[in-house]
């Protein structure tokens, strides 16, 4: 377990992260849980706890999770501040390779360009995975309009 500090204006929020082995709920191996605490509230986890930090963060502050709920706007960058702050402070190498994991999560995804193989034109697509896009939004329409 390692903890952290840092002030927001009027928290003073760490993180305390939790390593579970072989949990009943997951099918393998070692998970690990990052629960946000406020140190104005009382000393010891778990009656300081405000929220878990989840994995991904929408960055416009509105989202299914308690933690956006909770810190709004803000968010996205109390997120990467815990977890910068909990890789500096951090001992454990395999916590430091999920808080590396967990940073890359917050990072925006960018965006990928294609070439259009009916018309030539590049276009930009939002994955890299998945559904490997060949043609334009246009071209796309066009062909496969007909289909419903």
């Amino acid at each position: 377990m390692s903890s952290l500090s840092i002030e927001v204006v009027w928290l003073r929020l760490r993180l305390h992260i939790s390593i579970c082995d072989n949990a009943v709920d997951y099918s393998r191996g070692r998970r690990y849980r990052f629960a946000v605490v406020d140190l104005e509230r009382a000393r010891d986890y778990p009656m300081n706890f405000v929220c878990m930090l989840p994995m991904q963060i929408s960055p416009n502050g509105k989202g299914p999770n308690i933690f956006t709920k909770t810190f709004g706007n803000e968010s996205l960058e109390i997120a990467k501040k815990l977890l910068n702050d909990a890789l500096k402070m951090e001992n454990n190498f395999d916590v430091k390779v999920e808080i590396k994991r967990r940073l890359k999560l917050l990072e925006p995804k960018p965006f990928c360009e294609k070439t259009c193989v009916s018309c030539g034109k590049i276009f930009q697509t939002e994955s890299r995975k998945g559904f490997r896009q060949k043609f334009c939004p246009e071209c796309f329409k066009k062909k496969f309009a007909a289909r419903k």
